[in-house]
């Protein structure tokens, strides 16, 4: 009996001090975090690529429909039918049409509102399932008006 308990005895201590299975351990609940973190990263970074070119697109439709409305050929409709049409492109360039949308006003100023539906590739808890970026870009129009 004593035999056996001493037997026993060393089994459990080779045991307690066998480390071969601990990088393993530590891999296991490190992995499933760095994945998260970084398809977090890439979302961030999506996101910021479609905000940059939601800007992109107010900034060039209102540099377009500014510079036609100041040319006294050009009636206030073309310029902005112009100035959508040139938001439009650089929208579609580089997202789903489909999610945005141009608006335009004309005063002194020629002002381009782009809205995009930004929707998340893949739903976190927490998170919102879309959001709305907008932007609203304003020239000034120069010349005889």
């Amino acid at each position: 009996m004593v035999y056996v308990s001493n037997k026993l005895k060393r089994r459990l201590k080779s045991i307690r001090n066998n480390d071969d299975g601990q990088a393993l351990t530590e891999f296991a609940l490190v992995v499933p975090i760095l994945i998260m973190l970084a398809i977090g990263i890439l979302l961030l970074g999506y996101f910021v690529y479609c905000h940059i070119i939601v800007v992109s697109a107010a900034n060039q439709g209102a540099r377009a429909g500014s510079a036609l409305s100041a040319d006294p050929d050009v009636t206030p409709y073309e310029a902005s039918l112009r100035a959508r049409q040139t938001a439009n492109t650089l929208l579609s360039n580089g997202l789903n049409i489909n999610y945005g949308e141009v608006n335009i006003s004309q005063s002194d100023s020629f002002d381009v509102t782009v809205n995009y539906k930004f929707n998340f590739p893949i739903s976190l808890p927490g998170l919102p399932r879309s959001h709305t970026i907008s932007y609203t870009a304003s020239y000034m129009i120069w010349g005889d008006t």
